[in-house]
């Protein structure tokens, strides 16, 4: 990261606190109010931004994306995020949301959404779809506006059906070998997040995914510092704490059960895991 630079933390969590709604619909004035040669750093939360600015850019971390026409940008937290061209805000429609708030969606969502937009935030959808897109947020903006007795659960319920939108458009990609190959292979970033979502429920170690780059766990422990500002090991324990949340929160399954699915040794080795990097048992979730 830049360290002569000034870091803005946007706190999404805070932000919902302080306008008493579960989801923040006219971010974009925030963002724009940042200093444009500021960086951005999300907290406790993702923002999604339909942007329909054709050209300009947006970086996060160290990746730069040149955007076009029919843009869906998926901010994750703990990124930073800078060199945003002023159109993009001004042509974009934002919505923010804490991590809580997906992880309770009505019926769980995969959380390779988080996996995916570490690796690959900006991604383009066909004109069709994105008008979907914009439909979504259209009645989730005019329903923000009412004061209807159920008006809480039809937003969280178009809101859900507007993540799963955007999860299928991340599937269409990464199920496609070719397209990812072009994408910045030779960003060692890039190639750790993409290893990370597709094997952070069987591999926790450092070395393996050193291995896998061909790397020394300690050149990649530092690359992984350097371009974003945190340890490699807190990025692998992020994904497998979502993960965690999601399947407490919204299945029966047993402790035991949750532990055996993200391949630890025994139930006890994941609560002291989970109590360890939340300061909270499984079970008081």
């Amino acid at each position: 990261m830049h360290k002569n630079r000034k870091i803005e933390e946007i706190d999404i969590s805070q932000m919902i606190a302080e306008c008493g709604d579960d989801i923040i619909i006219n971010l974009n004035a925030r963002l724009t109010d940042c200093e444009i040669s500021n960086q951005i750093l999300i907290r406790n939360g993702i923002v999604i931004l339909l942007c329909k600015a054709d050209g300009g850019t947006i970086c996060v971390d160290s990746k730069e994306y040149k955007l076009s026409k029919n843009n869906v940008i998926v901010l994750p937290e703990n990124h930073v995020i800078n060199n945003i061209t002023p159109s993009l805000m001004l042509q974009s429609n934002a919505i923010a949301v804490s991590m809580d708030y997906i992880l309770n969606m009505p019926s769980p969502i995969d959380t390779s959404i988080f996996s995916y937009s570490r690796y690959l935030s900006v991604i383009k959808i066909a004109d069709d779809k994105f008008d979907d897109l914009q439909s979504y947020y259209r009645f989730i903006y005019k329903e923000s506006k009412e004061y209807s007795k159920y008006r809480l659960e039809i937003i969280r319920s178009i809101f859900f059906a507007l993540i799963l939108e955007i999860l299928a458009e991340y599937e269409k990609i990464f199920e496609t070998k070719d397209e990812l190959s072009d994408i910045k292979a030779n960003n060692l970033s890039d190639r750790f997040f993409q290893l990370l979502a597709t094997n952070y429920k069987n591999n926790r170690s450092v070395k393996f995914y050193a291995d896998k780059l061909n790397l020394t766990p300690k050149y990649l422990s530092t690359a992984i510092k350097r371009v974003t500002g945190r340890p490699i090991l807190d990025w692998i324990h992020e994904a497998i704490l979502i993960d965690a949340k999601m399947l407490l929160r919204t299945t029966d399954m047993t402790i035991q059960e949750i532990a055996d699915q993200l391949n630890f040794s025994s139930s006890s080795a994941f609560v002291q895991f989970f109590k360890k990097h939340t300061g909270k048992t499984p079970r008081s979730l």
